[in-house]
């Protein structure tokens, strides 16, 4: 009878267990976020990736009605960023935001390692906006056109420099230089405002720039054809480019372990925003085209195949790795 009172005790104080932990695991998931939000750009305040990331951030603090903080974390054309994110708690309460084609794309393809595993350490969350980049010189160049750019680059005769201040501004231009049989020295800057006070300057003498800049003429896209975010400025196939098609996308992560109910608020509030009216009329007059709807892992699987799309362009263009 001791035994079986026992058991009987054990039973129902299991029980008890379950019926208490079971509305505090709900009411946790319900709870989120219940404290600040921090958002982790690779870029400089006020380039264009760090808007974007303060534009999506505003519109999770006003959903969430949390405060929401911008860090931004500039070096190592982005790693530093993102091997912060990859590394903090998976809660929700830290994640990244920006240019998924240059962090984990192109990076995994110029590196000859990463401290970081853009497939493995994080968990995407959805994607946000895409741009094409184009050929730019300073606005008080003597260079009208991209022919005249390329006649520029062949004069100087290996001493046309070129600067980067991020992966895909630094790969678009060496796969210019190897389809065009050019030569040009690159040079490496912390940012992009950086590089377009260098090119205003004249210490450089083109660069790849996103559609931001303003301060300059852009000569042609990246992309194969026009824009509709870049009026009058030819695609790459119009100057005579074949096969040169590059773009920049953007979107946000979260550290591998995010719990699910968290993604998914993450993802429903930031996607609501990308889908936006006020989103599409603020980012075209910057070049920047809404991309909506690519989420967890549907936006991993693309992830893979755009490190593989890279690492071929990388291995073509004989780039050098870093």
């Amino acid at each position: 009878m001791e035994i079986q009172n026992r058991r009987r005790r054990s039973l129902l104080l299991a029980a008890a267990i379950l019926i208490v932990s079971a509305p505090a695991s709900i009411h946790a998931e319900e709870a989120y976020p219940n404290r600040q939000i921090t958002v982790v750009n690779g870029n400089a305040a006020g380039s264009g990736p760090d808007i974007i990331a303060r534009h999506f951030s505003e519109a999770v603090r006003h959903k969430s009605g949390q405060t929401v903080i911008v860090e931004n974390k500039v070096g190592a054309l982005t790693n530093i960023a993102s091997q912060r994110v990859a590394q903090a708690r998976p809660d929700g309460y830290t994640v990244l935001m920006g240019s998924g084609s240059s962090a984990f794309a192109i990076n995994s393809a110029i590196f000859k390692s990463l401290p970081f595993d853009p497939l493995a350490d994080f968990d995407p969350i959805t994607s946000t906006i895409t741009t094409p980049f184009a050929f730019a010189v300073a606005e008080n160049s003597k260079i009208g056109s991209f022919a005249e750019l390329v006649k520029m680059i062949r004069e100087k005769k290996g001493r046309a420099l070129f600067g980067y201040p991020n992966s895909i501004s630094l790969a678009a231009a060496e796969l210019l230089k190897q389809r065009l049989n050019l030569e040009a020295v690159g040079v490496a800057f912390k940012s992009i405002p950086d590089t377009h006070a260098a090119l205003a300057a004249g210490e450089i003498d083109f660069f790849v720039s996103d559609l931001t800049f303003r301060r300059g003429k852009l000569l042609a896209l990246t992309t194969a054809e026009r824009s509709p975010v870049a009026e009058g400025v030819p695609g790459a196939r119009e100057v005579g480019l074949e096969d040169f098609d590059l773009y920049s996308w953007f979107g946000v992560w979260a550290p591998r372990g995010t719990p699910e109910h968290v993604k998914a608020k993450l993802a429903g509030w930031i996607e609501e925003s990308v889908r936006s009216e006020a989103t599409r009329v603020k980012f075209a007059a910057m070049g920047y085209v809404p991309w909506p709807g690519v989420n967890g892992e549907a936006f991993r699987t693309f992830t893979a195949a755009e490190i593989k799309k890279w690492k071929a362009i990388v291995e073509i263009a004989k780039i050098p790795t870093l």
